[in-house]
């Protein structure tokens, strides 16, 4: 056996060690492996400091050699020693002295546009006393909507205008937009509900022709004149100067001037109002519908100068909204969000307990009356209370004797719903007694007209003081740029405001005819003469925020200075930070829509006209959300700058104010904390205060340097002003004012670099005058004479020509800024004229010069300055004067072309600020999307300041040089200067023994100072925030006090609500669904039969007449053949019934398409918007019985769907110009019918809320040790199970605003996310009611017309319906008839 053993073994012998031996070299690498890593992972410390010593080394010389590099290009020694060699000086900059003078001039600005309005008020209450319309007399106006159409070339007349139009010479016009106008007429705007030819109307636009000489008087007057218009009250707009209003063929025209608020403001005190909503058990259905609609469309009327709550009263009197217990709260857009949405809850049950409600409603007014005299809020003028019920038991004329006699403080407004006419005499009775109005609402239809009754009734006071026309300024509104016509224009909002002034007539009775019932089935008519108050409409102009803007010239503030613009709520009308745009849903559906250019253009948001100016200027010391306004808002904080800043602001004080403010910049991406000065001063005239800011320390001084023009002029030389100008490209402020023509409409697409070479030139000629851009005051207007008879004529057109002003000491710095700029002309000329007749030296130079620079990747070398100049080479070209400047691999403007702002650019405010930081350093940035970019178009951007400095305290900044470096070249320089090791002086040097960024274990970032990645050995990651990546690394540097983290709130954020498309699963049907969808269409067809035909009038008998009889109540006496397509012709309103086919605008081949049809049943919410029916026909309470059948094709009460995101197409019609809770005609989209099924995919809903973010700061000083910078080391321990941890190292890299960042990467740590995407605060319940009835001091307009002792003379209050009876055998042989078409038609 031994043997046998022995044998066995001696046999595989050689088999065994083979194998041994190949399992060995299999496992060796990977015993290697874990060897390493366990020791790599417990790295000593001296590898740690090898490393840290590395980073040190390779930030020095990247530092060293980027600084190098970037000063010879951008050449900042020429420019830095030009200017102090030059005569510039410093300036203090008295901040009190420049509000004042700035004030002065946009107050004088503003009386002229009051003056010019009351001007066309004037003519227009005289021209109103001319003779009477005659029926056969023909009136010439041209017809807005009716210009300049001609037959198609298919067609027999083609080239010929079309019938009804008229032919008008139209120039586009750069002071209008761009729009195509004509300033010799007016055009006359009539809405699609108002009847062009009724008698009123006609007479109206007759007399109101007048006006044409006065707006060409006032434009001469003063040639910054916006548009001029006058809304009349029976519903048509004059506007100046004529342009065609241009619309879809498919869309309806919404646009009524009576629903703007500078008509509604004008024809108005302010008001505090209490609405009672009757929700008893009677109602139901569509009674409650409707009433919920006449709620909706009183808050419509409201605006930030009035007060208001809602009461939801049965058995108890309970606040519609619980928050706003006890109290009234400002109409401002938010808490009218909350009353709508809160309209859309709620059951009806019990009954009404009158005597409680109205109680309840009066003792609040009083209460609030006395209590608001003391705090400021409240209107303290007009007081209402709103009954919207079904019917009452009797007058209640006990509470009325009690509450509100004899004084009539509080006017009763009653709104009847419902055919009951028996409920008719009580409510009319009380709003008969107390100064109000009573009307009898039976559809959806009237809705709108009969709740806009009421405002001619609280303007009477004002009406019968015809002495007294109070101007009024709205607040800041966002007008559509080209809703008038203006071709091409994609740039959405235009901020402005508006002033206007009411009309009265000056007549004060009226023969009125009305409508009498003899007996059960007779009407009479009946004619006689009444005492009256009539608003005639309202006289207005506006004021484009740029042209205030223009006034408040920001070079006088200078770099990171600003100026803004409170009004007397508080609410600002321009500041830097208000973003009225929702900039972050259009990113955010853009991401997801295949097309970039259509979806979410352009959306206002919510609350973006009631932005108050503690949510936009942020101070440096939050602990929570809103937590800093509490003293900045404070009523009695007078111990502090916070609360006297605001309120200087309000009461329109001069003032001074420090704040220690955090101001976001580059999309809330970045953070600056500093220090700034404020001053304040009223706007005389307005309810506005004007207020500047400027940085403390550099903001305290200006560099003052000019040249004269005169000197230049002179000059024995021969000098020429454009001589400053010969290297280098160069570009002007786009947006500031050097020179300009007062009449500029023939210079449209004159650049600003070319009217300014147009200046100059003359400016050297003879007789040149320097006309000043500061504003006198008008003179004083005798307002006694017929003005229309007193016009100016219109300038010749030589005197248009030399009409120009030049803002001196802008222009004069500017060429002084040209020539100590004037330093590119050594790179200005080919390589081949640089080397003619140099020696070999110089030459060598020169191509070393070109080598590096092409080596490094350096494109542009530019330098921008206070005056508003840039001027740039292109290092990349042959020729770097080429003026074709494009970018080298895309059709994009050259880089400089697109950021030519100068001081307003983000790279020239870093620069400036991050001076005080390091003095030498230059400032790096990349977009934050360059992973997303092709590479070859992104560039780093390095710009660095130039400061003239007395001494440590005395300096300003003068001017910002910077060049732009490809950004592959800059990566390639850092991966080749990380990647390899120092040159120690010994051989036998241990660097090899050191990893380098090469190696896998070792990762290697250039960071800026606010955290986002300008280069690493990944390209995908640059322009990200380094949190992202690294978020575990990112807290450790904040821990170590690298990087600051700093809180920023965002009060002005939106937030996106999100459904996602229901399931498939939902188009399985069962046998009771197609019975469903059978019917459905059928009651469809029905009811779409009903609107073509207007047979909803037989189907409702109360539609047939339910309107107050006074002045109109003859429905067209003397016409024989009234229009067929219009509505029964009624009571003059704020806003008459619309007329519109919905199926017809919502088929894309204008044919009639039912909308079951198209999209799924289950898929569409089942609900429908009765606004959003045709209006004025009265099909709406037919349809509200059948609301599923046409399913959810409207927007929720706060003008966006209710679950779902705005479909593609939708344009906002003009009607929103108010925010973007809109009027509710504009609800419907007008879509075509294939983009409604994407409205409910990834529906969203857009509502205003407060976010926050963590943004991060570089703090240098926590990296400096005695003096020097020196690497923060750092680990990560025990982040893994196996007890590994992380080491990394920092250093500052010289000269710069970067760090170097390695960190070893083999220990599998978890990091979590880091990110600075803004986040929603969440609020509790209770914080949410506290923060929305926050009392914010303001003030209330110095104007109130509540009373007038002859008011009682006036006996119009109120009127009923009549009744007809409806014909079924019609109804049902029309029915039959419209099914067999359809039917016919689809097969």
């Amino acid at each position: 056996m031994r043997h046998k053993m022995r044998w066995w073994w001696s046999l595989p012998l050689v088999h065994h060690r083979t194998t041994f031996f190949l399992t060995f070299l299999m496992l060796f690498p990977a015993l290697m492996a874990v060897f390493t890593q366990e020791n790599e992972i417990n790295m000593p410390h001296q590898e740690s400091d090898r490393i840290a010593s590395l980073v040190e080394f390779w930030a020095k010389k990247i530092g060293n050699h980027i600084y190098h590099l970037s000063n010879a290009f951008s050449q900042y020694a020429d420019i830095k020693t030009n200017f102090e060699n030059s005569e510039a000086k410093l300036q203090e900059n008295d901040g009190l002295q420049l509000v004042k003078e700035m004030a002065t001039d946009v107050t004088n600005m503003m009386k002229f546009k009051v003056e010019a309005v009351k001007r066309i008020m004037n003519v227009a209450e005289e021209a109103s006393l001319d003779k009477e319309y005659k029926q056969d007399e023909e009136v010439e106006y041209y017809n807005a909507k009716r210009l300049n159409k001609f037959y198609p070339p298919e067609h027999k007349l083609k080239g010929e205008l079309r019938e009804g139009f008229k032919r008008l010479t139209l120039t586009e016009n750069s002071h209008f937009d761009g729009i195509a106008v004509n300033e010799n007429h007016s055009s006359v705007h009539v809405p699609t509900n108002v009847y062009d030819k009724a008698p009123d109307v006609i007479n109206a636009i007759r007399w109101s022709g007048r006006l044409d000489r006065t707006f060409k008087s006032n434009y001469e007057l003063d040639p910054t004149l916006s548009w001029q218009y006058f809304g009349s009250s029976t519903g048509f707009l004059r506007q100046y100067p004529a342009s065609s209003w241009v619309m879809d063929e498919k869309d309806p025209d919404l646009y009524d001037a009576r629903l703007r608020s500078w008509y509604i403001e004008a024809a108005n005190s302010p008001k505090d109002m209490i609405i009672l909503l009757d929700v008893s058990g009677s109602m139901t259905g569509l009674r409650r519908e409707i009433a919920k609609h006449v709620v909706l469309n009183i808050l419509e009327t409201l605006n930030e100068n009035d007060f208001v709550n809602v009461f939801n009263f049965s058995v108890e009197t309970l606040e519609l909204v619980p928050c706003f217990r006890d109290t009234l709260v400002q109409a401002n857009l938010e808490n009218l969000g909350e009353f709508k949405k809160a309209l859309n809850y709620g059951e009806t049950k019990d009954i009404a307990n009158f005597t409680q409600a109205l109680t309840q409603a009066f003792e609040l007014l009083h209460r609030k009356n006395s209590k608001y005299n003391k705090s400021g809020q409240g209107s303290q003028c007009n007081q209402a209370i709103m009954v919207v019920t079904d019917g009452a038991p009797y007058n209640f004329e006990e509470i009325f004797a009690k509450y509100n006699w004899p004084h009539l403080q509080v006017r009763m407004f009653t709104y009847l719903i419902g055919r009951e006419e028996t409920k008719v005499r009580d409510l009319n009775w009380m709003a008969c007694a107390n100064k109000g109005y009573f009307v009898h609402v039976t559809t959806l239809a009237e809705v709108r007209e009969q709740v806009l009754k009421y405002i001619p009734v609280m303007a009477r006071p004002l009406v019968m003081y015809q002495s007294s026309h109070p101007h009024v300024w709205t607040g800041v509104y966002a007008d559509i740029a080209g809703r008038r016509g203006a071709p091409g224009l994609r740039e959405g909002y235009r901020l402005m405001t508006s002033v206007s002034v009411p009309v009265f007539d000056r007549k004060k009775t009226s023969n009125i005819t009305e409508r009498v019932l003899v007996n059960e089935s007779i009407w009479a008519l009946r004619r006689r003469e009444v005492r009256t108050a009539n608003l005639l409409g309202v006289a207005g102009t506006d004021v484009p925020i740029r042209e205030i803007e223009k006034l408040v010239p920001p070079y006088k503030l200078g770099v990171n200075g600003y100026s803004f613009m409170v009004n007397s709520n508080g609410y600002v009308l321009y500041h830097p930070d208000l973003r009225p745009v929702h900039e972050e849903a259009n990113a955010e559906v853009q991401r997801r829509s295949r097309d970039r250019q259509e979806w979410f253009q352009d959306i206002l948001k919510p609350n973006y006209n009631s932005v108050d100016f503690a949510e936009v200027e942020l101070t440096d010391h939050e602990p929570g959300p809103r937590s800093n306004h509490s003293e900045l808002l404070a009523l009695t904080g007078w111990r502090d700058y916070y609360s006297k800043l605001r309120r200087d602001l309000i009461e329109q004080r001069g003032g001074e104010a420090v704040l220690d403010v955090k101001i976001h910049m580059d999309g809330m991406k970045r953070v600056v904390q500093r220090k700034q000065r404020y001053f304040t001063q009223k706007i005389g005239g307005t309810p506005f205060s004007l207020g500047i800011a400027m940085p403390e320390g550099y903001g305290k001084y200006k560099v003052h340097g000019q040249i004269e023009l005169s000197r230049v002029i002179q000059d024995p030389r021969g000098a020429k002003a454009m001589d400053h100008f010969s290297t280098g490209n160069w570009t002007l402020h786009p947006d500031w004012v050097y020179c300009e023509y007062k009449y500029d409409q023939n210079r449209v697409d004159q650049s600003p670099e070319d009217l300014m070479k147009d200046f100059l030139s003359r400016a050297q000629k003879p007789h040149w005058k320097w006309r000043s851009t500061r504003t006198r005051p008008p003179p004083e207007p005798a307002m006694n004479q017929a003005q229309y008879n007193t016009w100016k004529p219109p300038a010749h057109e030589d005197d248009r020509r030399d009409n120009y002003y030049c803002d001196k000491d802008l222009v004069q710095s500017l060429l002084f800024d040209a020539s100590v700029t004037n330093v590119y002309a050594s790179s200005n000329r080919n390589m081949e004229d640089q080397l003619e007749g140099k020696n070999p030296v110089a030459i060598y130079i020169t191509l070393l010069y070109s080598s590096v620079r092409h080596y490094f990747g350096m494109t542009t070398a530019f330098v921008a300055t206070r005056s508003g100049l840039t001027r740039w080479i292109d290092l990349t070209r042959a020729n770097p004067m080429d003026d074709a400047a494009q970018n080298n691999h895309s059709g994009e403007p050259h880089f400089m072309k697109m950021h030519n702002k100068a001081i307003d650019e983000v790279w020239y405010k870093r620069a400036v600020d991050y001076y005080e930081e390091d003095n030498e350093a230059y400032v790096y940035s990349v977009p934050f999307d360059a992973a997303t970019r092709n590479p070859d178009d992104v560039l780093v951007t390095a710009t660095r300041a130039i400061f003239i400095e007395e001494n440590s305290y005395r300096k300003a900044p003068a001017a910002v040089v910077g060049v732009t470096i490809k950004h592959s070249k800059f990566v390639e320089y850092f991966k080749n200067e990380t990647y390899k090791c120092p040159s120690y002086p010994s051989r036998d040097s241990n660097c090899k023994k050191a990893k380098t960024c090469e190696s896998k274990s070792l990762d290697c970032y250039l960071l800026d100072d606010n955290g986002f990645i300008i280069a690493s050995e990944n390209d995908d990651d640059t322009g990200k925030f380094f949190g992202t990546l690294e978020g575990t690394i990112m807290e450790s540097l904040v821990q170590s006090e690298v990087y600051k983290r700093v809180r920023i709130f965002d009060y002005q954020a939106v937030c996106l609500d999100t459904r996602l498309e229901p399931s498939i699963a939902s188009i399985l049907a069962t046998p009771l669904q197609w019975i469903r969808w059978m019917a459905n269409w059928m009651m469809g067809n029905i009811f779409w039969m009903l609107v073509k035909t207007h047979l909803y009038t037989l189907w409702d008998p109360n539609q047939a007449w339910a309107y107050t009889h006074t002045e109109r109540d003859i429905q067209y006496p003397d016409l024989e053949e009234p229009p067929q397509d219009v509505f029964d012709y009624k009571e003059p309103s704020l806003e008459e019934p619309r007329s519109v086919d919905l199926p017809e605008y919502l088929a894309d081949d204008g044919t009639e398409e039912v909308l079951p049809e198209v999209a799924a049943p289950d898929d569409i919410p089942r609900s429908f918007d009765y606004d959003n029916a045709t209006e004025g026909s009265g099909e709406e309470d037919v349809l509200a019985e059948y609301e599923d059948v046409l399913g959810e094709i409207y927007y929720d009460i706060d003008g966006m769907h209710p679950d779902g995101k705005v479909p593609p197409d939708y344009d906002p019609p003009y009607g929103e110009e108010d925010g973007d809770f809109p009027s509710i005609e504009s609800r419907t989209p007008q879509l075509p019918l294939m983009n409604i099924q994407l409205a409910y995919i990834n529906k969203t809903h857009p509502r205003p809320c407060d976010k926050e973010v963590y943004l991060y700061k570089l703090q240098n000083h926590k990296l400096q040790q005695e003096g020097a910078y020196k690497p923060v080391k750092g680990k990560l321990s025990n982040c893994h199970t196996n007890g590994c941890g992380r080491p990394f190292s920092v250093q500052k890299v010289i000269s710069t605003n970067l760090i170097l960042v390695a960190v070893n990467n083999l220990c599998p740590c978890e990091s979590r996310k880091v990110d600075i995407e803004p986040v929603e605060v969440d609020y509790n319940e209770t914080m949410h009611c506290n923060r929305l009835l926050l009392q914010h001091f303001r003030k209330r307009p110095s104007t109130c017309y509540n009373y007038h002792p002859d008011e009682h003379e006036i006996k119009l209050c109120g009127g009923a319906g009549a009744l007809g009876l409806p014909s079924l055998a019609l109804l049902v042989l029309l029915t039959l008839v419209h099914i067999f078409n359809n039917l016919s038609f689809g097969s």
